[in-house]
């Protein structure tokens, strides 16, 4: 760990005296996903500010990197970003895959439930909270290779840049079947989570799972998260994808303008019931407008124009 960090700070330190704004070229490279020059920009601009925020920043990189030296590097500076942070964000960052099965990791996730829990008071379900941040994580953990992947796919006309993508896709396969398999065992023992009972952020972990499950779970499951919803205890956001995600299955027009579908080199929403009044529904449950949402997540430009009469 020691030889990661002083290679790290050695280039830092070099890249300081040129008094360069580190963070942002850094954020473009990490963007492109040239991680060690983005890691090495972080490095300097810790060590001119020292900051946490950066700090963070480089657990996260150093962690996508995988190797041996690269992980205690990120637990080095995970540690330090988060000494006077309470909140939950580090138990479901998908970029700290590679770390979750370390025994360190148990010790990040202890220590951020304390202090959380000092400031928001006790989660009633621990064991199923952290279990639930850990299927997040594992659900989403290659969403930052696939990404980068999948936006060279777009550019190349529909063919993938490197062959090195198809184990990817294969461990994020796997790592869904895993955590379908576990959720499920826990939905047999405690029934669906709920806000309350292990946070908003773990609860969402459970609709994530069972949307990107089979047909059959989701229609099983999904008056579950429904319940939920109306009690206050989902996201409005995973209520709405796996609404969407049913309608489409079933042949119908979505609801809330989740669901996107690719045809010919074009992604495009799939079709919306009466969309000029899609924002009025998305606003009924707690949801922004959908444009902002689609340029945001899928880079699509969508304009309808918008209606607010009684009409659902």
């Amino acid at each position: 760990m020691k030889r990661s960090i002083t290679i790290l700070f050695a280039f830092a330190f070099f890249q300081v005296s040129f008094g360069q704004d580190h963070n942002k070229e850094a954020d473009s490279l990490k963007s492109q996903g040239l991680l060690m020059p983005a890691l090495m920009k972080y490095g300097a601009g810790f060590a001119q500010s020292g900051s946490e925020e950066i700090s963070y920043k480089i657990a996260s990189t150093a962690a996508l990197l995988w190797t041996t030296q690269m992980r205690d590097t990120s637990f080095y500076f995970l540690n330090y970003a988060v000494r006077k942070d309470s909140t939950l964000k580090p138990l479901y960052d998908p970029d700290f895959l590679s770390l979750i099965d370390d025994p360190r990791w148990e010790k990040i996730e202890d220590e951020q439930i304390r202090k959380y829990e000092l400031r928001h008071g006790q989660i009633k379900n621990k064991p199923f909270a952290k279990e639930l941040f850990r299927m997040i994580i594992r659900d989403q953990g290659f969403m930052y290779a696939g990404n980068i992947e999948r936006r060279k796919y777009m550019q190349n006309g529909g063919y993938f840049s490197t062959p090195a993508i198809f184990p990817i896709l294969a461990m994020e396969e796997k790592n869904m079947k895993e955590n379908e398999r576990r959720l499920l065992e826990l939905l047999d023992r405690y029934g669906w989570p709920t806000a309350t009972e292990v946070t908003e952020y773990a609860a969402a972990g459970a609709a994530l799972v069972i949307n990107h499950s089979t047909y059959k779970i989701r229609s099983k499951y999904f008056p579950m998260l429904e319940e939920a919803f109306k009690k206050g205890e989902a996201q409005p956001l995973r209520y709405a994808k796996m609404r969407d995600r049913l309608l489409v299955e079933e042949g119908k027009k979505q609801r809330y303008g989740t669901q996107i579908k690719l045809e010919n080199m074009i992604r495009e929403p799939h079709p919306i019931a009466d969309p000029e009044y899609v924002d009025k529904r998305r606003a009924e449950i707690g949801l922004g407008p959908l444009s902002p949402y689609l340029k945001a997540r899928f880079e699509i430009d969508w304009t309808v124009a918008q209606k607010n009469s009684a009409k659902q």
